[in-house]
């Protein structure tokens, strides 16, 4: 599987490091726009086209991979909609507002559990085992 592939398609699995890696990514660029100054100063000076290319690509890359994540461990590539959702409606530092922070958690949590349960070693419904780091 090309890096093309892992990164950009729906179909297939993919293993432990790849995932790990993508969400890692992820984290870091969500929590640099939430809480970093000078990372929204970066990302104003950007025309409007060029972020909201660059947010759809993201967005498009993460959900690409934790379905094929998902997909590894058994799981229906439509379990990535409620872990978004719970990521983007909760906020796991604001300590005002407890279910915003619960929500957060649960999605935290789901994606840690992606990143240390093993997949399936056998072929399942989404495909052959994953090559790398399953």
């Amino acid at each position: 599987m090309d890096v093309g592939e892992v990164l950009f398609a729906y179909r297939g699995r993919v293993g432990r490091l790849p995932f790990v890696a993508t969400i890692a990514a992820s984290w870091v660029l969500l929590f640099a726009s939430r809480y970093d100054i000078r990372f929204v100063h970066f990302l104003a000076g950007l025309s409007q086209p060029a972020l909201l290319g660059s947010i759809a690509m993201a967005a498009w890359i993460a959900s690409a991979v934790m379905v094929k994540r998902l997909h590894d461990v058994g799981w229906s590539g439509r379990n990535t909609i409620w872990i978004a959702l719970l990521a983007l409606l909760g906020d796991p530092l604001d300590t005002s507002a407890p279910l915003l922070m619960g929500t957060a958690a649960v999605s935290i949590f789901a994606q840690l559990w992606l990143c240390i349960e093993p997949g399936a070693r056998r072929a399942n419904r989404f495909g052959n085992a994953a090559p790398l780091g399953g």
